[in-house]
Order: C-alpha cells, then structure tokens, then sequence
C-alpha cells in the first residue's frame, strides 16, 4: 500500500504559524512573574513616592513649627533677662538713689566763673518733674554692672555736668574717688539718655549753670 503524503497549500501554513507564535507569546507572559507584576510595580513606586513627598512635607512642616517655638522661647527669655538686668551672679540686686544736691554750692554767691558758668542760682537747674522723676529715671534706666556686684562695688558718684540756658545738659564727669568696675561709666551712659533740664535762673533770667548731681549705688 502506498502512504499518502499531505501537502498543505502556502496560504493556509502561513496563518497556522503566525497563530502559533501568537499562542506561545501569551503563554509566555501569563507564567512570567517579570511581566505581569510589572504594572503593580510601577503603581507602587509611584504610591511610595508619592508617601515620601508628603512625609517630606510633614518634615518641613515641623522644622519650621520647631523654629518658630524656639524664636519664641528665646524672646522670653530675652525679655526676662532684661527684667532682671539689676542682679547680679551673687544674687544680689543693684539699685540708685538720687541724694540732695551740695548745700554748700547752694549758700555760696552766685558769682560767674571765667568760662560763664553758675555754681549757685537762685532757681536751681532741675529734672522735669523733680527730683521724684530724677530717681525713678535712674532707677528705670541703670544697669548695675555685673562685676561690681560681683565686687561688691558701691558707693557715691558725684557727676558734674553743665546746664546752659536753653536747659541742654552736657560734659558730665565723676569727681571725687572712684568706685571702678564700670559704675561711674554707668552712671554717665544714664546721664546721656536724659532729656533737657529747666535751666537755673538769676532774677528771672536764665543762666548757665555748672551742676553737681549725687548718684549713690547700693546692692541689697
């Protein structure tokens, strides 16, 4: 008996092997883990990218929320060292206290020196408001050095200071011994920070006056 042999005509092999091509490529990706997780993966990286920007932005967040608190901790802390300029590291608190001006410069004749100036009126230079004012000046103003209450420093600074006939204040120096450790140099930097005097007068005029102002620093 003679075997048939079967011969598929061109245009019917042709579409069998491209369908089998076909079949094999899905089968392919349908047991290939690679290929079918790869979209998941790419969610999640986007996902976890996405966490990653926000927790960047909570990061930021609180960084400048820490800012914040610190700036604030640091002006109350500011303002109560202020509060507490006067004391010292002893514990000890500096005050001033204003003293009566020189009696003896008050009974002496109002006679004019050669540079023009008054040692005695009959209507002395003053603080306006007084001497009440004076004190409560100084008192708001000093800031009683740290070394010398580190010291122990205290005492009297007698400040000279001119008084011209417009009430202007000026060239105030410390006469007598001085105390040290930065007191008679406080004293002064307060003085500078005073506005004008009433000028003293000689018979409803006002002169020019050359004035002694006793500032006594003390510690509690």
């Amino acid at each position: 008996m003679k075997k048939r042999v079967i011969k598929f005509p061109g245009k019917i092999l042709m579409p069998v092997l491209v369908f089998g091509v076909f079949v094999t490529a899905c089968t392919t990706n349908d047991t290939n883990p690679a290929t079918t997780t790869s979209g998941t993966d790419s969610g999640m990286m986007a996902h976890t990218d996405s966490m990653t920007s926000d927790n960047t932005h909570v990061t930021q967040l609180d960084t400048a929320t820490s800012r914040i608190i610190a700036n604030t901790d640091s002006m109350a802390k500011s303002a109560k060292d202020t509060s507490k300029s006067n004391t010292g590291k002893t514990g000890k608190k500096g005050k001033v206290s204003i003293l009566p001006a020189d009696t003896k410069a008050n009974t002496s004749a109002m006679e004019m020196d050669k540079d023009g100036f008054y040692k005695n009126t009959e209507v002395l230079p003053a603080f306006p408001g007084g001497p009440k004012a004076l004190e409560r000046f100084f008192e708001d103003n000093i800031q009683y050095p740290e070394t010398a209450t580190e010291n122990d420093a205290q005492g009297t600074v007698n400040l000279i200071f001119n008084v011209d006939e417009n009430g202007k204040i000026y060239q105030p120096a410390s006469m007598g011994n001085k105390i040290g450790y930065g007191i008679e140099e406080e004293a002064i930097r307060v003085f500078n920070k005073m506005p004008k005097w009433t000028p003293g007068k000689i018979k409803g005029k006002n002169v020019k006056t050359r004035f002694t102002l006793p500032i006594r620093f003390q510690l509690d």
